[in-house]
């Protein structure tokens, strides 16, 4: 009889402990899981917090997509400062000849060419060129900056430019703003050859892309130079999209330069 009431108290007490075990268990996991969503949630940094440290998570991360991305936004951004500056300087022009109906409306499809062209030509095509320099030029010592700015300028600019510009009118000639005008003026060329997209892409090499080189290695090789010397490797499209956002400005107001004196007469 008592072998039978010891072998009732073991299974009792056994039961008691499985009981004990199941009730702390869960705590356990969830003081766990907890713990693991609020490290995870501290070492993800916030857009808002912390922007910088957001982006060059994302560098890390989505490399090509975080690039294409800034790329855009700060190719439309570009266009989007020429067109205000050129409307302000033309509504100023207005004020003074008492005349208010030449003010030009914001050309949104203007600025989203260059915002596809900066997202979709420039940041892949630089992503590749700036991997493929540091790769095969490595340092930084001042040989090896000289033959990068010498690839990238005397090389690569040349042949970049050109494409850019074509890639911009073809995307003119498929996607028109439905001002005949405009299409006329902003490459240079007569009523007649205006329809032919290579007339169009050859007038607007001829007029636009020597001036642009020009200026383009005046405000690029300075830039690159000091580019190739310090900045990151992952922040080199970055910092020459920061340039470009000048560029860009540039290049919409030269690309548009037979635009902006029709609309100031």
């Amino acid at each position: 009889m008592s072998n039978l009431s010891r072998g009732i108290g073991r299974i009792i007490g056994f039961q008691r402990l499985a009981s004990r075990k199941s009730h702390h268990a869960p705590s356990s996991r969830t003081s766990f899981s907890t713990s693991t969503s609020s490290s995870t949630t501290a070492s993800s940094p916030s857009i808002l917090r912390n922007p910088l440290q957001w982006y060059v998570s994302k560098l890390d991360t989505h490399p090509l997509t975080t690039k294409i991305i800034t790329s855009g936004l700060i190719s439309g951004s570009g266009d989007l400062l020429c067109q205000y500056l050129t409307s302000k300087r033309s509504s100023s022009d207005d004020e003074s000849n008492n005349d208010i109906e030449k003010y030009q409306p914001f050309n949104w499809m203007r600025t989203l060419r260059f915002t596809i062209l900066g997202s979709f030509l420039v940041a892949p095509t630089v992503h590749a060129w700036y991997g493929f320099l540091m790769s095969s030029i490595p340092g930084s010592g001042v040989v090896a900056i000289a033959k990068r700015l010498f690839c990238d300028q005397g090389l690569f600019a040349p042949l970049f430019l050109p494409t850019f510009l074509s890639c911009l009118t073809v995307l003119e000639h498929v996607t028109p703003d439905g001002s005949d005008d405009e299409n006329n003026n902003n490459t240079h060329v007569s009523d007649d050859d205006d329809s032919d997209l290579f007339s169009r892409i050859t007038a607007r090499l001829v007029n636009d892309v020597p001036d642009a080189l020009v200026v383009g290695w005046s405000m690029w090789i300075p830039s690159m130079g000091f580019m190739f010397a310090f900045v990151p490797g992952k922040f080199q499209v970055l910092f020459s999209n920061g340039v470009g956002f000048v560029w860009n400005a540039y290049l919409s107001w030269k690309t548009h330069e037979g635009e902006e004196a029709e609309g100031d007469r």
